[in-house]
């Protein structure tokens, strides 16, 4: 007997059939009163330094194509937006940020099927043939996800501040009284850290099965929510998981279904490109809905490109995370077809776009950048532009100011990068099969993009500083 464990889906009672093909629930087999009751008085609670941003599904119990089919809107979760769905569609987190994913869980008790437990009466000729599974057991009590964010300035931040974060805390352990004092000893060490300090915004969200009565906004509250949970879950709580056993093994009529694991990859890549397609095109809506901009028809076409792109990715992605089932066959044809639709957008034949959020901020920054006469703090790096992406201006005579000064009249501008010494390597003009070390002093260049939309280079380029123009006021992420 092969059993299936899976989040509580609403309307998933005991003794109820399933068909993990397309999720379809159907009647019952077992009266849902007919069962046995064990306690369970369990809590468990872990950290994780996401070391990338993806939520680890499989750490958490949930199957890939359940995520997909929840985030298409054809599924959900009996803890709606504030818990799972809310956890699931939410994706704010990912941008320039570095994680520490709180997960706990309380089980209060076990309930499954009598082992006497009669069926009920003709619940083959109710049932259709298609259903594979039914409901043995429920595991009553209640789940939280705390998300304790990490918001750096710029791209070129999070790498190092994850580094410095798992150097520390490891990439996971028990969230307990060492797991704060390491946390603590972290977040230290980041406010040591001279091109970090000042420089990392926190950002807590939580999602949960049920609000926590503990408010949390550091490390110390998080663990003191983790220990009243239990309180505020209760004796009960709610379903938060069933086991399934398969149908087949009550009656031949029903097909043997198993799952093909191979498919998680490809529905994990499916999940990550419609999460970037689905979020782009959202902020799509609310910048027009908000913008005051006069548009050229140049722009307007521009703009139209891109949200047609995104709504037909946003269509196809949908389509196929709305069938995603790792007991059926995936159609590997139409995968490939979503896949090179999306990589289309992004290749415009220049630096690699990494996202459409990153396609979007561009053509925001290029149309409608809302700047201010003035530039935000340094930034220890190089941006990686174009050549027609900047201008090299060369020797400043009053230095940086005369650097800033000539970007605020240049209208494309977002950024310079300047240097008080630029080391050049040039041919000995004494002896010319010999290299010389000399340095340019006060180099000025102008950017066309900045690190919001460019990616910020800091290895080997320390004598190097950025300064952004401070535009994109209205935040759409």
């Amino acid at each position: 007997m092969t059993t299936v464990a899976i989040p509580f889906l609403l309307s998933m009672l005991l003794g109820r059939t399933i068909d993990l093909t397309t999720y379809d629930i159907g009647g019952e087999i077992y009266d849902h009163n007919e069962y046995e009751e064990t306690p369970r008085h369990v809590l468990n609670s872990t950290y994780t330094v996401l070391q990338e941003n993806v939520l680890p599904y499989s750490h958490i119990g949930l199957p890939a194509d359940i995520v997909l089919r929840i985030k298409s809107d054809v599924l959900h979760s009996a803890s709606g937006t504030l818990g799972l769905d809310g956890l699931l569609k939410e994706t704010s987190w990912k941008s320039n940020s570095v994680v520490i994913a709180v997960t706990s869980g309380v089980q209060t008790v076990l309930r499954e099927i009598k082992n006497d437990a009669p069926l009920l009466d003709n619940w083959m000729t109710r049932i259709d043939s298609s259903q594979t599974h039914y409901v043995h057991a429920q595991v009553y009590g209640g789940w939280s996800i705390i998300l304790y964010r990490f918001k750096c300035q710029h791209n070129g931040q999070t790498e190092e501040v994850r580094k410095l974060l798992t150097s520390v805390m490891g990439v996971s352990g028990r969230m307990d009284e060492k797991a704060v004092d390491l946390w603590r000893k972290a977040s230290e060490a980041l406010n040591q850290k001279e091109n970090l300090k000042d420089k990392v915004n926190v950002e807590v969200n939580v999602y949960s099965s049920v609000p926590h009565s503990e408010p949390i906004s550091s490390p110390d509250s998080i663990l003191k929510a983790v220990k009243k949970f239990s309180e505020d879950v209760g004796e009960l709580g709610q379903p938060i998981y069933v086991e399934l056993r398969p149908l087949h093994d009550l009656n031949h009529k029903f097909p043997v279904v198993k799952p093909d694991n191979d498919q998680e990859e490809f529905f994990l890549k499916l999940d990550e490109m419609y999460d970037d397609v689905r979020s782009t095109k959202a902020s799509m809506r609310k910048w027009m809905s908000g913008t005051t901009a006069d548009f050229t028809e140049e722009e307007e076409e521009r703009i139209a490109n891109l949200f047609d792109h995104v709504s037909g990715c946003t269509n196809l992605f949908q389509s196929i995370a709305r069938e995603a089932s790792t007991y059926k066959p995936i159609d590997k044809t139409l995968f490939h077809s979503a896949d090179i639709l999306y990589r289309k957008g992004l290749d415009n034949g220049k630096l690699e776009v990494e996202s459409y959020r990153q396609l979007l901020l561009q053509l925001r920054e290029d149309i409608d950048p809302d700047c201010e006469d003035d530039f935000s703090s340094k930034i220890s790096g190089y941006l990686a532009v174009n050549d027609d992406e900047r201008i090299v201006a060369g020797e400043m005579k009053d230095g940086l100011e005369d650097c800033k000064a000539l970007c605020l009249r240049e209208p494309k501008c977002r950024s310079i990068r300047y240097t008080e010494k630029q080391p050049v390597i040039d041919v000995d003009p004494e002896n010319p099969t010999r290299a010389i070390l000399r340095f340019k002093v006060k180099q000025c260049w102008l950017q066309f993009r900045s690190s919001r939309t460019a990616k910020v280079v800091t290895a080997g380029f320390s004598h190097s500083t950025i300064y952004d123009r401070k535009c994109l006021k209205a935040e759409l992420y």
